[in-house]
């Protein structure tokens, strides 16, 4: 059976009495941006019917019903009383037999009839929930319509940093169809009936009736207008894609209109842009790159599914509602700068991320917000260039997400299952672009872009989970996205990966060597290692020729053998930013003397003090804890947060100098551990590499402002690594010697069984020749290191050495004989 009634009449309207109502005369200025906020506001509970949770809304009320269309007609031709008349006809079907109740959400307007083929229907309406007694039951397979007649003056956000619901502010009338505060989020129900969630999509016809040369605009296909007379006009709208009620909108204002059309790679559409009249000609120039934005996001996510590219510029915002952006005024007028791009690059991306493919429940907000979000970065790539892309991830990833997403959510938390409160948070915008990122360095663009593109085609106008998200990009992708989601979604907090050691030796081949590289994974707030990830490793010749690989890494440690075309005299992890980490570096091509600024290692006032030639300057900082002090018989306390690494490849007579700050008064403060009491006892370490056991480092002072901050300067900063520690360790006198002009030298550990290692520091040698002798002169090993500002590293392997005691020799490329020391093999 099918109940119907006749077709929709927008003329009708219930008048009721109005009391006068002044808007305020200047509207409050607030941060722009997408509906994100850093300072969390506080919730607002409203009363929930039984089958209604914070997390996912009323989806309960779609197993049962399903909502097929929204016809809305909005008199605002009370506008200057900030009042609204308004008729919603409700088409619906239902899933199950026996619906003899509609629950519709309605907030705070004043309900004046419900109809049903003209016949008035029994409801109860407190103010949030509008239930419309059916005039019979309703089984599987009916469709049935009911009218709602409803006015009043509807409720927004109009605090300093409010957002959502239906506003009469600014000279504009216009919804935001989230409400930052609201429980539950979705705010369709602040300017009609309906079903408020994230899972029930429907069809909208929408008319808007207005005066005082108004217009109004909405969702959809613009169908006409028509002049009611008396300086009234109705303009009509039909959204034919299915969409949630959040993305549904309108806005009317003394608009004028900018048309252009916009040929993409899979069609021509037409770009709409409305402001007010004056701002037409500066309008034009801000949004100048709107077509390079579909160009790019088509050609990662697959074909613009929508009529029309549309903005209107509205006092708040912004909000993606479909073809017709909410865009705030306050970001316009300055052309299209940087943060002016972002915001209209990640609005539009939403017409993929969020309008086609949306999250069920806020839980999962990433989906949206985050694909959004790393979209807004993938529009910079197309636009401007690789450079300015990385350049672009890096400061989202260092300067928000790792510095302070943990601040502004009030701890570490995964994207999948993030508390309600911090739904709208730094974790979910900027860490959700951030691992985004991140599953494209474990896919590749190729394999990223199909992934991504599947998911939209398969899940076309319908809600996913994290779950589906996971098991569709493996299913187009053929890798098992388990341990990706496991570690990067599912859970909190970062990995990073630090080179531990690197073995080079020749192949057969002539200019191919054998890298084996050991590294080790640490964590900054993850419960666990992860596993199967992809590593970089960025091989440079002498000449500064590179050569990028990558190979899987699973748990604290790993090692793999890798072929490099060339020699390597330097390797760095991640140096393509593949990853984002708990690590954040900079590399620098320097010309002599002269200043550097480091943008992300947190290296400060560096300066090259002396440098004959070329310098290529590597700087990493880790956000993860610096390896213990074994044995640490004066139980000094390292770092348990950061700490540095400085190399590169730079000349033999490189000095230079620099500062770290250190800092313990809060508790989200890297060095609060470290700082308990005060910062008498605090000690700058160093190392020259992870093989090598930590000293107290000599050329450094120590600047206390308060006993919880200060600064520590180092006279002469030398490649290698450094942090932070507490108590009383060993000077590295030796090494203070070694700068002065004698050469010292190591071999560790002695006695050895497997391995040894030998390194020191040797002013103005480029090359160290190791070699290792039996005892009566016959040469069993020998290598050739790089020494990079007189300092070296070298290794050897002994596994098949009979026990017994061997000489270990080191000489400059001079053939002067440095070192000789005794090695005890077990």
């Amino acid at each position: 059976m099918t109940i119907r009634i006749h077709p929709f009449l927008p003329f009708f309207f219930l008048l009721a009495a109005i009391s006068a109502y002044a808007q305020p005369g200047q509207r409050e200025s607030f941060p722009y941006g997408c509906h994100h906020t850093k300072s969390r506001i506080p919730l607002e509970a409203l009363p929930l019917q039984d089958d209604r949770d914070a997390s996912c809304g009323s989806n309960a009320r779609s197993d049962s019903i399903d909502i097929l269309n929204y016809a809305v007609t909005l008199d605002l031709t009370e506008f200057d009383m900030a009042t609204v008349h308004a008729e919603c006809e409700v088409t619906f079907t239902v899933k199950e037999d026996g619906i003899g109740v509609l629950p519709l959400d309605l907030l705070k307007l004043t309900v004046d009839s419900v109809k049903w083929q003209n016949t008035l229907l029994n409801y109860e309406h407190d103010g949030v929930l509008l239930n419309v007694t059916l005039p019979a039951l309703v089984n599987i397979g009916d469709t049935m319509e009911v009218v709602v007649y409803y006015q009043g003056k509807p409720y927004a956000q109009t605090t300093l940093r409010g957002f959502g619901g239906f506003y009469f502010e600014g000279g504009y009338a216009y919804n935001l169809g989230i409400n930052l505060n609201g429980v539950p989020y979705n705010f369709g129900r602040s300017w009609h009936p309906c079903f408020d969630n994230f899972v029930e999509r429907a069809t909208y016809d929408i008319n808007i009736i207005t005066n005082g040369g108004r217009k109004g605009y909405a969702i959809g296909d613009f169908l006409g207008e028509t002049d009611l007379g008396g300086g009234e006009a109705l303009r009509q709208y039909r959204m034919d894609e299915p969409l949630p009620t959040y993305l549904a909108g309108f806005a009317a204002a003394n608009y004028a209109a900018i048309n252009e059309v916009h040929e993409g790679q899979y069609g021509t559409y037409p770009i709409l842009i409305v402001g007010k009249p004056a701002d037409t000609m500066q309008l034009r120039e801000d949004f100048s790159y709107v077509g390079d934005a579909v160009d790019a996001f088509e050609s990662w996510f697959g074909p613009y599914n929508w009529h029309q590219v549309g903005y209107a510029i509205t006092s708040r915002g912004a909000m993606e509602h479909a073809t017709l952006i909410a865009y705030p005024e306050g970001v316009t007028g300055n052309g299209p700068t940087p943060n002016f791009n972002a915001l209209m690059a990640h609005e539009l991306a939403h017409h993929w991320w969020g309008n086609v493919t949306t999250m069920s429940c806020p839980e999962n907000m990433w989906i949206k917000e985050g694909n959004a979000e790393y979209s807004s970065h993938l529009f910079t790539e197309y636009k401007f260039g690789k450079e300015a892309f990385l350049d672009q991830v890096k400061d989202n990833h260092y300067n928000t997400v790792l510095r302070n997403a943990f601040k502004d959510d009030d701890g570490f938390w995964p994207l999948s299952g993030i508390p309600y409160e911090y739904t709208y948070g730094t974790t979910t915008y900027y860490g959700g672009a951030s691992m985004m990122h991140n599953l494209r360095g474990y896919l590749g663009d190729t394999l990223f872009s199909k992934g991504m593109t599947s998911i939209l085609e398969t899940y076309k106008y319908e809600s996913v989970d994290a779950e589906l998200f996971r098991d569709q990009l493996t299913a187009a992708t053929g890798v098992d996205m388990t341990s990706f989601f496991d570690d990067w979604i599912f859970s909190p907090g970062f990995a990073c990966y630090e080179l531990d050691s690197v073995r080079v030796e020749p192949t057969a081949i002539p200019e191919e060597w054998k890298a084996t590289v050991h590294v080790q994974q640490k964590l900054r707030a993850a419960p666990h290692f992860h596993t199967n990830a992809p590593v970089s490793i960025t091989f440079y010749d002498e000449n500064w020729n590179t050569y990028t690989t990558q190979f899987m890494m699973s748990g604290e440690f790993g090692s793999a053998d890798l072929t490099v075309p060339f020699q390597p005299v330097w390797q760095i992890l991640n140096d393509d930013n593949r990853l984002n980490l708990a690590r954040v570096q900079d590399k620098k091509v320097e010309y002599g003397p002269g200043t550097v600024k480091f943008d992300f290692a947190e290296i400060y006032d560096f300066e090259i003090l002396q440098s004959s030639d070329s310098a290529l300057l590597s700087a990493v900082h880790y956000w993860a804890g610096a390896d213990p002090i074994s044995p640490n018989p004066t139980n000094v306390k390292v770092s348990d947060t950061h700490f540095w690494r400085l190399g590169g490849i730079l000349p033999a007579d490189f000095v230079a100098k620099g500062r770290f700050s250190y800092s313990g008064t809060n508790t989200d403060d890297f060095d609060y551990n470290l700082l308990q009491n005060t910062d008498d006892s605090l000690i700058l370490i160093w190392r020259p590499n992870p093989s090598a056991p930590w000293l107290q480092y000599p050329f450094y002072t120590k600047q206390s402002f308060n006993g919880k901050f200060g600064r520590i300067y180092l006279d002469n900063m030398l490649p290698g690594d450094y942090a932070f520690a507490y108590g009383d360790l060993p000077m590295a006198t030796a090494l203070s010697d070694q700068i002065k002009g004698t050469a010292r030298i190591s071999v560790y550990p002695n006695p050895a069984s497997e391995q040894f290692s030998i390194n020191g520091v040797v002013p103005g040698a480029k090359r160290i020749h190791v070699a290792l002798y039996d005892m009566v002169g016959k040469m069993l090993k020998q290598s050739t290191v790089r020494a990079d500002g007189g300092i070296f590293q070298c290794q050897m392997d002994i596994p098949g050495l009979a026990p017994g005691m061997y000489l270990v020799k080191a000489g400059d490329e001079d053939g002067r004989l440095l070192k000789t020391e005794k090695l005890v093999k077990n």
